[in-house]
């Protein structure tokens, strides 16, 4: 039976930024109804069971030193984090030679050294040049938006080895192929989430903490304050328009509110009608956006083992499946967790996955087991269990980190986040800052309210 309701805002989508909104527009007083398609809460975050009580980040896992809104909101609600654990040496293998070293500069040839230099250097200054605000008015916006980063480091350097790791670190990053990716969306994401350095750095970087009681918690607590607020399995179908406001139908219920923000992918608000029709540039971007795609696979152990050789559990390789393993345990140790990350397409300069690997659950398991014996020793060859979070077949999160082909900005610019009337724009993929970022879920959602409420006359 669908229920028909009033609110003032309805938001569409019950992840980090659907919910975030919602929290802070009840937090002005403002009644919400929030409309999740899901059974659950927390969108691309998932808090995945690992056995004897633990829980491990099943997706969207780290808040770095500059997140700054994330760590307001996590204190907020009463949450904790703890430190992505990096003490210790990492493992760094290529062409069968395995090295550690501490910190975070891999021990690359000094030929190598400079190599990623001088491509750091320009990708950098290249960055710098892209205004914040609008990336499309860059000087050079059409040169870089006509070109893939993947195809930028094929010509801009010169070394196999320095290839593979740009290309891991962007592969990993994005859960896509860098040669599917425009030159002018990386440069944007390096201009407006920190610089390289930040972005690829676990300690002082953007993988730095985690929340203790899993990230999902996030919007596990603020849905539990929302309450009955929050209508699960509840598809919007239409968003409806007129004179009086705006009408939104789903499974569960018929919402008719003076706002609506819709926290969601592109792609996957495209599911949706709106009447009147959505403008065409929007309308267009929803149709071609693309979403990266990528499996999470665990190996749980009685206790990390790897800590007390002297390991932090972190490794970056050539091998066949474990490009980048690290040290995903909770907080507390209680059981030890090896981290590996699997796409679903190749990436490029050898970091590709067989399709093996990539179709068979036993296969890849068997890989990931053989490769951590290669890493870290015997003990390795016996977890517990090995457990995965596929984001391939959810039903309704189209990918799980937001990319950009060539000709994607330039064309429909600010598409992404200008309002449409009465609806506006959040999720992830929407944010000023910090985009596809946890960080980004949030500072969009504080927009999209802002934006909301200014237009409403409630500010």
């Amino acid at each position: 039976m669908v229920n028909s309701q009033n609110a003032d805002v309805v938001v569409v989508g019950a992840g980090l930024s659907g919910l975030t909104a919602a929290h802070r527009l009840a937090g002005q007083g403002l009644s919400v109804v929030v409309l999740e398609a899901g059974d659950r809460v927390g969108g691309r975050t998932v808090n995945v069971d690992v056995g004897n009580g633990a829980i491990s980040d099943g997706g969207g896992q780290w808040i770095g030193t500059l997140h700054n809104r994330m760590f307001s909101l996590v204190e907020e609600l009463g949450l904790s984090t703890y430190r992505t654990y990096t003490d210790g040496k990492t493992i760094y293998q290529q062409h069968g030679k395995r090295r550690t070293y501490e910190g975070v500069i891999p021990p690359l040839s000094p030929a190598a050294m400079l190599d990623y230099g001088q491509a750091q250097f320009r990708l950098q200054r290249m960055a710098n040049q892209v205004p914040v605000a609008a990336p499309w008015t860059a000087k050079k916006a059409n040169i870089w938006d006509s070109m893939t980063f993947g195809n930028w480091v094929d010509t801009n350097c010169l070394l196999s080895e320095v290839k593979h790791l740009l290309n891991l670190s962007f592969t990993t990053m994005y859960a896509e192929d860098p040669h599917r990716i425009s030159l002018l969306k990386v440069l944007h994401q390096i201009a407006t989430s920190g610089g390289m350095e930040f972005m690829t750095n676990a300690r002082d970087g953007a993988q730095d903490y985690r929340v203790v009681e899993g990230m999902q918690a996030v919007s596990m607590t603020m849905a539990d304050k929302l309450g009955d607020c929050v209508v699960l399995n509840s598809p919007v179908t239409e968003v409806h328009q007129d004179s009086d406001g705006v009408l939104v139908r789903s499974a569960r219920a018929d919402v008719r509110c003076r706002r609506v923000i819709v926290a969601m992918s592109p792609a996957d608000a495209d599911r949706i009608s709106f009447t009147p029709g959505l403008p065409g540039r929007r309308k267009d971007l929803q149709r071609v956006w693309h979403n990266g795609t990528e499996t999470k696979v665990f190996a749980v152990y009685d206790k990390p083992f790897w800590r007390e050789k002297g390991f932090n559990g972190m490794a970056l390789t050539d091998l066949p499946i474990a490009h980048f393993v690290v040290d995903n345990s909770p907080a507390d140790a209680s059981v030890g967790i090896l981290l590996v990350f699997v796409g679903t397409v190749g990436g490029g300069a050898g970091l590709s996955w067989s399709d093996d690997v990539l179709n068979d659950e036993s296969a890849r398991h068997a890989a990931f087991i053989k490769d951590l014996v290669a890493l870290f020793g015997p003990e390795a060859a016996n977890p517990v269990q090995v457990v995965e979070k596929s984001w391939v077949d959810e039903p309704w999160i189209n990918g799980c980190v937001g990319t950009r082909a060539p000709g994607v900005l330039t064309s429909y610019t600010d598409a992404a986040t200008k309002p449409v009337d009465r609806v506006h724009w959040a999720g992830a993929e929407a944010a000023p800052e910090f985009e596809s970022y946890l960080e980004g879920a949030v500072r969009s959602a504080e927009r999209a309210v802002a934006e909301a409420c200014a237009a409403a006359g409630w500010q």
